[in-house]
């Protein structure tokens, strides 16, 4: 059976859907794993799962990670209870379990976007979420593993995604980014095709970006 060189996860999002244009672009082959058919795919390039059912994964490369529970700016700030167990069980408890899954199968390279300030020691409990779900996974040993740690996402959104902060972050983002240079680069805005043209440079060693993506390697 033919290896895919890429397995994906989350390819409906932001990032994960510039990430699958630029792996067509290339012509490598992959798979993905989605919530919903994608209409324009073929049927064997793609499988459903959910949660509860994650089929068997064909046999790939790298698995790339692009998952990530919906969140306003200011449940960023301060989730409520529902929504944190929503967000947990997303962003932890299925991005651990695919990566438990891909590692017990023999997948030796894993890329997972993950967040800028990304801290076990952080009061934020999306950033310390973070910062649980990037442990868990370094602890399963692949051979590679990357985390993208981009900060606020640019590119086209549904509107009911994009409210006051939104508009407002993006708005300063266009002045102060210019003043955050040497370690403070990693929190400007920055456009969600760029992170995932990054990231795919990253998986084929081509560059490693010192702001943007850590690369670990067992």
């Amino acid at each position: 059976m033919q290896m895919n060189e890429y397995l994906i996860f989350g390819a409906s999002g932001l990032t994960g859907n510039y990430f699958l244009e630029k792996v067509k672009e290339k012509g490598s082959s992959y798979h993905l794993f989605v919530r919903n058919i994608f209409v324009n795919e073929k049927d064997s390039n793609q499988t459903i799962f959910s949660f509860e059912n994650i089929q068997d994964f064909p046999l790939s490369k790298n698995l790339v990670i692009c998952l990530g529970y919906p969140l306003t700016f200011k449940e960023l700030l301060k989730m409520d209870k529902k929504t944190k167990l929503e967000f947990e069980k997303v962003d932890f408890d299925l991005v651990t379990k695919i990566a438990k899954k891909a590692r017990e199968i023999g997948i030796k390279n894993i890329a997972v976007v993950s967040a800028v300030g990304s801290s076990l020691n952080s009061y934020n409990f999306y950033l310390g979420t973070k910062a649980r779900m990037e442990e868990q996974v370094l602890k399963l040993a692949f051979k590679r593993t990357i985390f993208v740690k981009p900060g606020h996402l640019l590119g086209p959104r549904d509107d009911s995604r994009i409210d006051i902060w939104v508009k407002l972050i993006e708005s300063l983002g266009k002045i102060y980014g210019f003043f955050l240079i040497g370690p403070l680069k990693k929190y400007r805005n920055i456009h969600a095709k760029e992170v995932a043209e990054e990231l795919f440079h990253v998986v084929n060693n081509e560059k490693i970006s010192s702001h943007l993506i850590e690369v670990y390697e067992s």
